[in-house]
């Protein structure tokens, strides 16, 4: 049966419409290939602890005609990005009083993490968040999984159930020994979740 649940936020807790780059792209009336180049390359780095975003992202402030400071992007880019789903939120809420332990993994820089942890109040509503630039690797790395199952006392391994909305996750979550379902939409998950988890009473 399984006691650990973990949950993907972007795309899952957290609503995804269309990616940053996108809207900023839209919002500042800029080419995308402007904005995108940042996040194909130094924001890769800055995911798994190997660069700092906010010196990474100083060189482009100028191709982007960004006029204010960098800590004023990052909250303009963090609000943007905080479309919470509160349907995952509830069931995660019932979750815990039912015993199930439920945790956040990741791909995130530091800053992101942080806004997470304090802003939107992730540290008080799962019982512990894992972002890859902590770890020092992504979610699609073995060593990823392993961390986090050092952390968990290693427990049976099919006892712990993974989400994602990549599939690329999925598959090294499965090789690890995890189970792990594909996140697709809130009532698709409704309808998979009860079979790995004790029905109410």
């Amino acid at each position: 049966m399984v006691k650990i649940i973990i949950f993907d936020a972007d795309g899952m807790v957290i609503n995804r419409g269309i990616l940053p780059s996108e809207y900023f792209a839209k919002d500042w009336n800029i080419p995308l290939e402007k904005i995108t180049s940042f996040f194909k390359n130094e924001f890769q780095l800055c995911k798994i602890g190997k660069a700092d975003t906010k010196e990474s992202l100083k060189k482009y402030f100028p191709l982007w005609e960004w006029k204010g400071s960098t800590d004023e992007f990052l909250d303009y880019w963090f609000k943007f990005d905080s479309n919470l789903n509160q349907e995952m939120l509830a069931n995660i809420k019932e979750l815990k009083i039912r015993g199930i332990k439920c945790y956040l993994a990741t791909n995130n820089e530091k800053y992101r993490t942080k806004y997470f942890e304090n802003v939107l109040n992730f540290k008080n509503i799962f019982d512990g968040i894992f972002s890859t630039c902590n770890i020092g690797y992504s979610k699609s790395q073995q060593k990823f999984w392993q961390t986090i199952y050092n952390q968990f006392g290693m427990p049976d391994k099919k006892s712990v159930l993974c989400w994602d909305n990549d599939e690329k996750n999925i598959k090294a979550a499965k090789n690890f020994g995890f189970s792990a379902e594909l996140y697709t939409s809130f009532n698709d998950y409704k309808n998979k979740i009860n079979k790995y988890i004790k029905p109410s009473i």
